[in-house]
């Protein structure tokens, strides 16, 4: 009978090559949970911003004040939650340049509107402090 650790030692290439492609594989999968869909990538958020209708259309479905009819509103919704409690810690760095572009539009633009979202994402204030802290970090 032949003995497959002789044939084939734990430090062999065989062994090494297996727990490489393993490793391979949890890093792909890790960024594939630990990050947003690149298609957030890709909304022209200067557009939004600079379009009075299409940024209040924006603002009441994330607040549930209307319908979510904009590209990709009911989805980014839906993460809202965990962007403002993570800091947007799965956010890419476009992401993360629109977020803060958005918040800051909504504190300048739309003062009584950012209260409201306040309220709402973060009702007793336990994400403040990192949330404004990423909101204002430089790019």
């Amino acid at each position: 009978m032949f003995r497959n650790d002789l044939m084939f030692p734990k430090d062999s290439y065989a062994s090494t090559m297996n727990g490489f492609t393993t490793a391979i594989a949890f890093v792909t999968f890790a960024q594939l949970v630990l990050c947003y869909d690149e298609k957030y990538d890709k909304i022209d958020v200067d557009k939004i911003i600079e379009d009075d209708a299409l940024f209040d259309a924006y603002i009441d479905c994330m607040l549930d004040k209307g319908p979510c009819t904009a590209e990709h509103s009911p989805e980014f919704r839906k993460l809202l939650p965990e962007v403002v409690a993570t800091a947007c810690a799965k956010c890419s760095p476009i992401q993360k340049s629109h977020v803060r572009k958005t918040v800051m539009a909504l504190q300048n633009k739309r003062p009584v509107k950012f209260q409201e979202f306040t309220a709402k994402y973060d009702p007793n204030g336990e994400y403040v402090a990192a949330f404004t802290d990423f909101v204002l970090e430089k790019e």
